[in-house]
């Protein structure tokens, strides 16, 4: 079975995300139930062995661990299961936030009319010319 180091090793090899910042997310642990839960150990042992694999099933799994990081949403295995969100929390901690800099709509007080401010650390584009 996997352990949480492993999938989180795994998850930073997938997403591109440091293992730090996975873990104070505080969802790899649920991750890894659903990951298990939905390939199985045996197919989770097989994509933690070979994340960069040009198999198939294996490939559908790592894209399956990169949406479930990102969006906090599992995106289901056609003739296994559907999709689902995991959880609020889940949603509000999709690494799709972090990518884009801004929050999850919906999740944080930033105040009336905030979605029409760029997010933090965003470019101008019109000054650059």
């Amino acid at each position: 079975m996997g352990t949480l180091d492993g999938f989180v090793a795994l998850s930073a090899a997938l997403t591109g995300f440091d293992g730090d910042e996975l873990r104070a997310l505080g969802m790899a642990q649920e991750y890894l139930a659903i990951v298990l839960q939905q390939f199985g150990p045996g197919h989770y042992a097989r994509l933690a062995a070979e994340p960069d694999s040009s198999e198939a099933q294996l490939q559908e799994a790592a894209r399956a661990v990169i949406h479930l990081w990102y969006t906090g949403s599992w995106p289901g295995i056609p003739g296994r299961s559907g999709p689902f969100v995991v959880s609020p929390q889940a949603y509000a901690s999709g690494l799709v936030w972090r990518a884009v800099g801004g929050r999850a709509p919906g999740t944080s007080p930033t105040g009336f009319g905030s979605w029409a401010e760029p997010p933090a650390g965003a470019v101008d584009r019109t000054e650059a010319g």
